[in-house]
Formats: structure tokens, C-alpha cells, sequence
């Protein structure tokens, strides 16, 4: 039963129609004249959302020389996931144990919007420390940067990414050699 509402929107959903208003939720029955299940196909065949992109790509299988994605697709390369997509991240294997990184190949994450609140960096099977510079260009971005071995990487990015946060992870293979 509506009580006195200005104005109604419905939305349908399953075999019911949802009317809306404020904090008002009412359900109630779709006719089957209006129902497309009854012609043999389900409401949602004729709805495509343009917008959807599917889930959020992240690290099932981290393998000796790369990864294995929530997708099935397995790399053997170094592997960028921002906004939960995975770019191929062609860095010198060792690029992150020397003391100066180059900055180019990590403006990726100057060019994404929205910026992640925090990146991950994978440094492969054994830690190996930021350079100050990297970390100081990241903190005048607004964007936290944390560093560990892969393993830990991949899984903080996968819980983190599964909260919803805005994080990304810049991640080595755990074997030098492919």
C-alpha cells in the first residue's frame, strides 16, 4: 500500500516491481502480460549495462617466474594492477634493487583517475627498500606507497581491492629469470 507520494520511480526486480521513494520500499507483483519469463525469457536478457566492466582482476596463482589472474590469464612479467585492470610492466627484472628507479616507468600512475589511495610494490622474492625519491613523488601525489615481497603484495592487493578501496600494486615476479 503508497501512502500520499509525490512521485513513484519502479525498478524492476526478478519477478517483482520495486517502487521507491525516499526511505519507502513497497513490493509488489509483476503481472505475468508484463512479465517476459512467461514468453520463455527472463527480464534481464533485454538489459545490458554499458557501464560494466565485470569484477575487479586480481592474483589467484603466483607462480616461480609470474602470475596466474582471477581471469585465468597467466604472465610472465612483471604486472601493474590499478583501478582493477593488469597492464604488462616492462621494467628490468632487477629494476627494483638498485638504488634509482626510473620515473617513467611509473607514471602510469600519474596519468589514472581516479588515484589509488595507496600502491603495493611487489619487489619479488626478497624485500628490497624504496628510494626516497619514488616514495617523496608518490607523497606529493597524495598516494601511500607500501613495499614487501610479492607474495605479501599480491594478497594485501586482493583484500584491499576486495574492500573496495582504491589501491594498486606494481608487482615483480619472484624469479629473475623467465
Amino acid at each position: 500500500m503508497l501512502l500520499g507520494f509525490r512521485r513513484i520511480v519502479p525498478i524492476n526486480v526478478r519477478k517483482y516491481q520495486r517502487y521507491l521513494h525516499s526511505s519507502t520500499v513497497t513490493f509488489r507483483p509483476i503481472k505475468d502480460q508484463l512479465d517476459n519469463t512467461a514468453k520463455g525469457k527472463p527480464s534481464s536478457d533485454y538489459f545490458v549495462n554499458l557501464f560494466d566492466r565485470g569484477p575487479n582482476v586480481g592474483i589467484e596463482v603466483i607462480t616461480k617466474h609470474g602470475f596466474v589472474l582471477s581471469n585465468n590469464v597467466q604472465i610472465e612479467h612483471p604486472l601493474i594492477l590499478v583501478n582493477g585492470s593488469p597492464f604488462l610492466w616492462k621494467v628490468p627484472l632487477d629494476c627494483m634493487r638498485t638504488s634509482t628507479w626510473d620515473m617513467a616507468s611509473l607514471s602510469i600512475f600519474d596519468l589514472v583517475s581516479p588515484k589509488p589511495e595507496l600502491i603495493v610494490f611487489g619487489t619479488g622474492s626478497e624485500f628490497s627498500p624504496l628510494p626516497a625519491d619514488v616514495r617523496k613523488h608518490f607523497y606529493q601525489m597524495g598516494v601511500q606507497v607500501d613495499i614487501m615481497s610479492t607474495k605479501h603484495a599480491a594478497a594485501t592487493y586482493n583484500v584491499l581491492a576486495e574492500e573496495g578501496r582504491r589501491v594498486a600494486a606494481a608487482l615483480l615476479p619472484n624469479s629473475d629469470h623467465p
